[in-house]
């Protein structure tokens, strides 16, 4: 008897066990949703955004969203992300220049950055966005407006306005915009991770990622450096460049009226280049601001041709051309004259004029405290007219033609290019290194095998599973330096994501898809990411616009970014304590629209 009761209680526990365990499953499947459609997330070759993209993957799946990953060579990803042939993507932005409408107006319509694709395709013609500018004293007020009716709208209201409480606080309102689509989903402010031996000395980098080893030298000697930035540049046309890696070599290549150098004490400064010097604007009665530079004597091509005004005059109508559909021409908006050119309209200039051979004249519509460093930026480098008439300029030694301290002298495609100095830069005589080879590879562990042997002496990316080891075994040469850029996740705005089933259309549709993209930012351990798989030093990110930027008090952008009353900085609480609430709080919103 006792056995039988024995036996009765066991199998009792055995049901309740396996009730529980159902139970258990039960819950673990209504924690997922079930009809999400397959997402397929784009990347480019590294193995460090690879394993960010396997998290990402995870973190999805355990909601029950599925993602495959796809890698593409980098020139293939860019216009890949440029087309809009993705639904979700991998993506970076790091600051053309110290003002935060560098992170901002790329998001125009017409900009050739706007990945997103805001105002382009089947969303160039929604009609859901609002704008009020009335409390700034603007007239502007929009209900139900298109994507170019508002924003774009903003962004050229910011860039018209020169106080800068209004236009601060307008930049803060642009950003609301952009983050409320859910479009943008940002993971981490970057930081400059490279290494370099600590034979180099001489070299330096700015905040916006380039590198510059003209003023180096190897143990004391100037004869060459090999490094390795990342694999081939998708071009080595100054307008038509806009990958970090390509404006680092042009920066070497050419010369505008500015460049950035680093002075004794270490401080980075914006000085004057091909300009004998950078002088203060003249405001005229309108509003505008005329500059007028004069170039230094004897300047030369590097094939000895005279280099004048007017070839600033040619270069920069050229770069903010319709015809050649630059992604940075919206740089020169700011230069009058900008949106006939841009349109192509008969005839159009910008207002950019050669009194002489020396003299540079120019009119930007208002005044801007980082117009100097838009002078020292990639897009504003001067081309040879003769020589890009020859579309393929850009791609072989033979035909390159270029004005700054170097000129190409080798090009083996996916292996090095080779710079030479160049005699005929105006200030060879301060270009302490000859010669730099830009080994070509995308492969973090070649890199690093390469710098361990001593061949390359700088690399610009490290495998992130050796990045604990590095910092430990090459204290002196792993370098963690700031740098003023967002790593992200973007969406593809047409995309459809409801499910199959959904019969929401128009602006219920793209409303609700906002709601789901904003959810899933919330699914992601931003910590994680950062102390697990990037281990560079990184920080959280909360929003887009990066660290580093500063609203006109020296506060943070990035910390009163959010015009709501959320306790916390950002438009995210990216805090480890709240990393289980936003999960919670994302799978409430996902399971109103799918299974």
């Amino acid at each position: 008897m006792k056995k039988i009761l024995a036996l009765i209680l066991v199998l009792s526990m055995l049901v309740l066990s396996m009730a529980a365990c159902k139970k258990e499953k039960e819950e673990e499947t209504n924690d997922k949703i079930t009809n999400f459609p397959t997402l397929t997330y784009l990347y480019n070759t590294s193995e460090g955004h690879k394993a960010i993209g396997e998290y990402l993957q995870a973190a999805l799946s355990n909601a029950g969203i599925t993602m495959n990953l796809e890698n593409q060579e980098w020139a293939t990803f860019l216009n890949t992300r440029k087309n809009g042939d993705y639904s979700i993507a991998r993506n970076g932005w790091l600051a053309d220049y110290s003002d935060p409408i560098c992170f901002l107006d790329m998001w125009t319509s017409g900009s050739g950055n706007n990945d997103v694709q805001f105002g382009k395709g089947d969303h160039a013609t929604l009609k859901m966005y609002d704008l009020d500018l009335t409390k700034w004293g603007y007239s502007t007020k929009v209900v139900d407006g298109t994507w170019a009716e508002t924003y774009d709208v903003l962004i050229a209201t910011i860039k018209s306005c020169t106080d800068a409480t209004k236009r601060y606080e307008m930049m803060h309102l642009a950003e609301d915009i952009l983050m409320d689509t859910g479009c943008i989903v940002p993971l981490y402010f970057y930081t400059d991770l490279y290494m370099i031996d600590d034979s180099v000395e001489g070299f330096f980098s700015n905040p916006l990622g380039y590198k510059y080893f003209m003023n180096s030298t190897v143990n004391g000697k100037g004869e060459s450096i090999s490094v390795c930035l990342a694999s081939e540049p998708d071009t080595l046309d100054p307008a038509l460049n806009s990958a970090v890696d390509g404006a680092t070599m042009l920066a070497h290549l050419f010369s505008g009226l500015a460049k950035w150098e680093q002075d004794s004490t270490g401080k980075l400064n914006v000085v004057a280049d091909m300009a004998t010097s950078l002088p203060e604007g003249v405001v005229n009665a309108d509003g505008t601001v005329t500059y007028t530079y004069t170039l230094r004597d004897g300047l030369k091509w590097s094939n000895g041709d005279a280099l004048t005004a007017e070839d600033f005059v040619y270069s920069w109508n050229r770069a903010a051309s319709a015809d050649l559909a630059a992604d940075y021409g919206y740089m020169f908006e700011l230069i009058k004259g900008y949106a006939d050119v841009a349109e192509g309209k008969d005839g159009a200039k910008l207002a950019v004029e050669a009194t002489d051979a020396k003299t540079l004249k120019v009119t930007i519509s208002n005044a801007v405290s980082y117009w100097n460093e838009l002078l020292a930026f990639p897009t504003y480098f001067p081309v040879h007219k003769a020589t890009v008439a020859n579309e393929a300029w850009a791609t072989k030694p033979a035909t390159y033609v270029c004005n700054g301290p170097y000129t190409i002298s080798g090009w083996e495609s996916g292996s090095v290019i080779t710079l030479k100095k160049n005699p005929n830069y105006y200030g060879a005589s301060s270009v302490t290194m000859n010669e730099i080879k830009c080994y070509l590879s995308d492969d973090a562990n070649n890199m690093l095998a390469n710098f361990k042997k001593g061949d390359w002496l700088l690399i610009d990316d490290v495998p992130t599973n050796e990045i604990a080891n590095l910092k430990k075994d090459y204290a002196n040469e792993f370098v963690v330096a700031g740098q003023i850029g967002t790593y992200y996740v973007c969406w593809n705005i047409n995309e459809n994501i409801l499910p199959s089933d959904s019969t929401l259309t128009g602006v219920e549709k793209e409303t609700a898809q906002a709601e789901i993209r904003r959810a899933i930012s919330l699914l992601f351990d931003r910590n994680y990411i950062v102390e697990e798989i990037a281990q560079g030093g990184q920080v959280p990110a909360s929003s887009f616009v990066a660290m580093g930027m500063t609203n006109p008090d020296g506060t943070e952008f990035y910390k009163t970014a959010n015009s709501t009353t959320d306790s916390f900085d950002g438009y995210y609480d990216v805090s480890k304590e709240a990393f289980e609430g936003n999960v919670e709080k994302a799978m409430e919103v996902l399971k109103k629209y799918y299974k």
